[in-house]
């Protein structure tokens, strides 16, 4: 995709606009309570991601994305709880570390076919409706109990996704909605890891460390549905008895699809899961290289929530049954789902006998494979009402591949405060060519990044941007005609990141 000038600006003016906002906390003691509280609002909320390797969220720690998170084997800062825990178990006294990274992207998809008089925008139906800038946060503890044990604490957000193709105004015509609203009109995954983590130092160059978190997880889900062309012709199917009497069974049900109202589902639901995080660093000083493990569990989510349909007003039918029986068959209720998200291997390897820096690279795989399907299970079914047409179980079938992503980290000090870092991440997307559409706009993509440290006595400001372009991919999938999500996506996003570390009576990092 071509850059326009304000797309090329974008990137420092978004850096000022941050830099602003700290600057204004900087001249105030930062151990000052109302300071620290100050900067957890700051750094913290919201915390929502755009697509990424499906819904992994790679880039956190602004040190780390600086160096296009090849940071396995360096893990010099205390977001080394994400990279590889180990690295704490090296750090002395106590640190905090307050990260926030904002993203904007542009996620533009154009159909290969749409119904008759669908209008399609000039760049594409956007997948970033009202989600023009999205912060992700993290917050990173460390302190020093004894020279061989260490305690963390980090919260931070691995998967995450928030999409929103369309503001699906009930008024607009249909010809100027998103043309693939009946795979997904609006999407949002917020799945936060809560680490307590401890390092032990098996020998002066040698480190592991395990943190089993608590895992929160919120989901929401919102598409149209009773298309003409699938969901539609199953209820017109059930309902071709009564509302067509005597009328063959098929042809029935192709009558009442097209005369349907068009309806709009909303699952929401939040879920709590055990996780665990396990490091491995150790550092070979004579020959200055670094060499780090680091492994993430997967962890199934059980989700408790809520379902709600609405229907669009002025269908056909209607005029004739009344909006409440639709209502009725598709009654709000209580819903149960579930869903797994992957287990993360990587290694690291890091050398700094060159030019007075370092040179990393990691390698990482995500075991999507876990993620095939989604069943949803409703309450309220025809057993239990005779009105309801919602069955016992849907399932959402993604059918994912394992991803990998390798990344290639530079880091050089120019004299004793200041920090220099330039990154390369290649990113191979797990979802396959039959679930591209608006719930995964998801290609493969390329990560350049740059960032810098500055250290202010015993405290540290770093920033980082980051450009990602994802590769342009076209799909034609015969199943997902009906869908009308074939066709092609064009994306790139751009990142904006800036972190706050703390050292008390100790060292680490530069």
């Amino acid at each position: 995709m071509k850059l326009d000038q304000a797309d090329l600006r974008f990137g420092w003016t978004l850096l000022k606009l941050l830099l602003t906002r700290l600057l204004i906390l900087v001249p105030c003691s930062p151990w000052r309570p109302q300071s620290l509280l100050l900067l957890l609002a700051l750094f913290l909320f919201p915390t929502r991601s755009s697509w990424g390797s499906a819904f992994s969220v790679l880039e956190i720690g602004v040190r780390a994305t600086g160096m296009g998170t090849a940071f396995t084997a360096v893990a010099n800062d205390v977001s080394a709880l994400y990279y590889n825990p180990a690295g704490i178990g090296f750090f002395q006294g106590t640190q905090l570390q307050m990260d926030t990274v904002v993203i904007a992207g542009v996620f533009h998809f154009v159909p290969s076919s749409m119904p008759p008089g669908t209008i399609v925008p000039e760049d594409g139906f956007n997948g970033l409706n009202r989600l023009k800038y999205q912060p992700v946060g993290s917050l990173f503890a460390s302190h020093q109990l004894s020279s061989k044990l260490t305690l963390g604490f980090g919260m931070f957000m691995p998967f995450g996704l928030s999409g929103n193709f369309t503001n699906f105004n009930d008024s607009d015509p249909a010809q100027i909605k998103y043309v693939g609203r009946f795979a997904g009109t609006r999407d949002r995954m917020e799945c936060m890891w809560f680490q307590p983590t401890i390092a032990y130092r098996i020998m002066p160059d040698a480190s592991v460390a395990i943190g089993v978190a608590l895992v929160k997880n919120h989901i929401l889900l919102e598409q149209s549905f009773l298309n003409p062309l699938d969901d539609g012709l199953d209820f017109g199917r059930s309902a071709a008895s009564q509302i067509f009497p005597g009328m063959d069974k098929d042809q029935a049900a192709r009558a009442i699809a097209r005369l349907l109202p068009e309806g709009r589902a909303r699952i929401a639901g939040t879920s709590s899961s055990p996780g665990v995080t396990v490091g491995y660093l150790y550092k070979h000083p004579r020959w200055k290289t670094n060499f780090g493990l680091m492994y993430r569990s997967a962890v199934t989510h059980h989700f408790s929530g809520k379902a709600s349909f609405a229907f669009t007003r002025g269908s056909t039918l209607e005029q004739f049954l009344g909006i409440d029986v639709f209502e009725k068959a598709f009654p709000a209720q209580n819903i149960k789902a579930s869903m797994t998200t992957p287990a993360t291997y990587a290694i690291g390897i890091a050398h700094s006998s060159f030019w007075n820096s370092t040179i990393s690279f990691d390698f990482r795989i995500q075991d999507y494979r876990r993620f095939r399907d989604v069943p949803i299970n409703f309450t309220v079914t025809p057993q239990t009402n005779s009105d309801a047409v919602t069955p016992a179980e849907r399932r959402l079938a993604f059918d994912f591949r394992d991803s990998y992503n390798v990344a290639a980290g530079f880091e050089k000090p120019l004299g004793r405060k200041t920090v220099i870092r330039a990154g390369y991440l290649y990113d191979r997307t797990p979802v396959v060519d039959k679930s591209v559409g608006p719930l995964f706009p998801d290609s493969s993509r390329h990560k350049i990044t740059a960032g810098l440290t500055r250290v202010m006595g015993s405290k540290e400001l770093s920033i980082f941007y980051d450009f990602t372009q994802f590769v342009n991919r076209t799909t034609n999938v015969p199943n997902n005609d009906k869908q009308w999500t074939n066709g092609n996506y064009n994306n790139y996003a751009q990142l904006v990141g800036v972190s706050f570390r703390f050292l008390f009576g100790g060292t680490g990092g530069p």
